[in-house]
C-alpha cells in the first residue's frame, strides 16, 4: 500500500472530508489504524471493511481520526457535565434516562474512542471480547480511559464492527453482490441509519477510493509502526480496595 497516494486521494483527489488538508494529529491517528489493519485485520478482510470502519470513524470522533471522549471534553467529569446540561435543555430526546452519571465503580461511563462505547457494561463487553479474540487483558473494565489509546481504540472499533460488540449486527451482514451497504452498515454502531446512512455511505466510499488509489486492494503491507498491546497497569493493592468499597458502597448505599 502507497500510504502517499492514500494522503493524496484525501487531500487532493477528493477532499470532501479533509477540505484544509490532513494535519498531524488526523495523520498519526490513521497511521496507527493502518498498521494495526495490516498487521492483525488485512490478511482475513477485504478493505471495504476497513473503509467502513474509517467511515464510520470519521463520524464518530468529528473528523478528528483519533479516539476522543463523548462531546469532545477533555475528561470524562467534563463529557458528563456537558451531556447533562444538553440533556437538561432537551437535545438529547433519544437518550432515555442519562448513562453519563456515575456508575458502580464511581466512574462516568460516557462514551469514548474511536467507535463511542457508552455504559460499563459495553467497556466490560470490550474487555472480555479483546481476551477471548487475542488473549490479552488490558484492564479496560477497571480503566475506561484505556479506550483513548490508539491501538486499544482501534481494535475495538474493528473487532466490533467485525464480530458484532455494539449492536446485534457484524459487517458481512451487510454484504452485497455489489458490495459493502454501508448506510445500512451504520446499524451496527447505532440504530440511526435513516437519519445518517447517506452521509457514511458517503464517508465510507471516500475512503474505499482512496484506499484503492494506494493498492491496499492488492497488497496491504506490513505496517510501518510499531502497534504493540500497551503494557497493563497494576493497580496498587490499597486502590484496589477502595474502588471495591466504591463498588459496595453504590450497590447498597
Amino acid at each position: 500500500m502507497d500510504r502517499k497516494a492514500f494522503y493524496h486521494h484525501l487531500s487532493v483527489t477528493d477532499p470532501q472530508l479533509f477540505p484544509d488538508g490532513i494535519s498531524a494529529a488526523q495523520r498519526a491517528g490513521f497511521q496507527t489504524k493502518l498498521d494495526v489493519w495490516a498487521r492483525w485485520y488485512a490478511a482475513g478482510h477485504p478493505v471495504s471493511f476497513l473503509a467502513a470502519a474509517l467511515g464510520q470513524i470519521f463520524r464518530e470522533t468529528g473528523g478528528r481520526m483519533e479516539p476522543v471522549l463523548e462531546a469532545f471534553a477533555p475528561d470524562r467529569k467534563t463529557s458528563a457535565e456537558r451531556l447533562q446540561k444538553a440533556f437538561d435543555a432537551g437535545r438529547l430526546k433519544w437518550v432515555k434516562s442519562p448513562y453519563w452519571l456515575p456508575d458502580e465503580t464511581g466512574r462516568h461511563p460516557v462514551g469514548g474512542g474511536d467507535i463511542q462505547l457508552t455504559h460499563r457494561r459495553n467497556y466490560v463487553n470490550a474487555e472480555q471480547r479483546l481476551k477471548t479474540r487475542f488473549g490479552v487483558r488490558i484492564g479496560l473494565a477497571e480503566n475506561y480511559d484505556l479506550i483513548l489509546d490508539p491501538v486499544i481504540s482501534a481494535h475495538v472499533a474493528f473487532s466490533g464492527m467485525i464480530e458484532g460488540w455494539f449492536r446485534p449486527c457484524k459487517l458481512a451482514d451487510f454484504a452485497t453482490a455489489q458490495g459493502l451497504d454501508y448506510a445500512a452498515a451504520r446499524d451496527i454502531v447505532n440504530g440511526d441509519a435513516k437519519q445518517i446512512g447517506p452521509e457514511i455511505a458517503r464517508n465510507c466510499r471516500i475512503f474505499e477510493a482512496a484506499l484503492k488509489a494506494a493498492g491496499a486492494d492488492q497488497n496491504f503491507g506490513p505496517p510501518q509502526h510499531a502497534v504493540d498491546w500497551p503494557v497493563p497497569q497494576v493497580t496498587p493493592v490499597g486502590a484496589r480496595i477502595r474502588a471495591l468499597f466504591q463498588r459496595l458502597a453504590g450497590r447498597f448505599g
